[in-house]
């Protein structure tokens, strides 16, 4: 059970957070920026993967890739839901 938890895409996501804390600690004025290049650097990553899925699915005739997508789309609306309930007017 543990090699299920203990992934390296896991374990990636936890220095990734532990780096981020630390970074916005020490440097909160370009926490920002960090959070930026994260998107930048995932996004490849990302894409990548999806190919590898998609690759899959016409191989093996899995679903693979369309629940990816629906999860992609759930992500984004959940994101655009919690931008304008914490949205604030600071003029």
């Amino acid at each position: 059970m543990i090699k299920k938890i203990v992934t390296p895409v896991n374990v990636i996501f936890l220095f990734w957070g532990l780096v981020l804390v630390t970074f916005s600690e020490s440097y909160p004025q370009y926490t920002r920026y960090f959070l930026y290049a994260s998107i930048l650097f995932i996004l490849p990553v990302m894409i990548v993967n999806l190919v590898k899925q998609r690759k899959e699915d016409k191989q093996n005739g899995t679903i693979k890739f369309q629940s990816a997508v629906y999860r992609i789309i759930f992500m984004a609306v959940l994101l655009v839901i919690m931008y304008f309930i914490t949205k604030q007017n600071h003029i």
